[in-house]
């Protein structure tokens, strides 16, 4: 359905999501070997715009702009984890250079070697719906905009996920993570009512979204007194 296969366990109770067929012809299209696939989607702590900037720009920006919306449409369906490679890249789509699309070959490679890897969705588990918020503060060496991030679990797995750059230049790590924590907070009032419509009640237990910055959970439960946030628009 759509590039994806679903896998169903009436015993275990439990439901799985994958890609592998679409993943593979994503990496037959352009050529991809497994033989260049490193362990993650990118180096830890690597910075994209060194490789912006290191080579020529592409004369023709077609191959790397499929390869990208290739893969953002992976990042939608059931493969969290290239959300963030998807979000990092598109930075670049209107001048890639030669080493930027190395960079994305291997990246896909991963997935290629990685491709039958899906989210499973386990009946057993009926805890409420939970989310995490998350940001890499000033990450973008180019503009020293943050990264939000946010992923919402239910079943045992993700069901939503986000990964993108906040519009402006947070003055601190706490102004970084109380604006992605609001991104995360309509995300879930969006939940919220999708479950209300699915399940026909009104009374849902509460969405908990964990945080890990204290001044942003502050700021959270009481912004009056925070002339910090006035710049802030939720």
């Amino acid at each position: 359905f759509l590039g994806m296969q679903f896998t169903f366990n009436d015993k275990a109770k439990t439901i799985t999501i994958a890609q592998g067929d679409y993943l593979r012809s994503l990496a037959r299209r352009f050529n991809i070997s497994a033989d260049i696939a490193q362990s993650t989607p990118l180096p830890p702590n690597h910075d994209l715009h060194t490789d912006a900037t290191a080579s020529p720009v592409l004369d023709d920006t077609t191959e790397y702009r499929s390869m990208v919306g290739g893969l953002m449409y992976a990042s939608h369906c059931c493969r969290p984890d290239a959300c963030g490679p998807v979000a990092q890249f598109s930075r670049y789509l209107h001048a890639p250079t030669k080493e930027l699309i190395a960079r994305l070959r291997t990246t896909l490679a991963y997935f290629l070697v990685t491709a039958d890897i899906g989210i499973t969705y386990d009946g057993h588990y009926t805890q409420p719906t939970v989310g995490y918020s998350d940001v890499n503060w000033a990450g973008d060496a180019a503009t020293r905009r943050s990264t939000s991030g946010y992923v919402f679990m239910r079943a045992n797995a993700a069901i939503t996920w986000a990964s993108a750059l906040q519009r402006s230049v947070a003055h601190s790590t706490a102004n970084a993570e109380f604006c992605a924590l609001s991104e995360a907070g309509k995300e879930a009032l969006w939940i919220r009512k999708l479950e209300k419509m699915i399940n026909g009640s009104d009374h849902l237990a509460p969405t908990v979204i964990f945080e890990d910055n204290k001044s942003a959970l502050k700021w959270a439960y009481d912004p009056a007194n925070h002339k910090k946030l006035k710049h802030v628009r939720t």
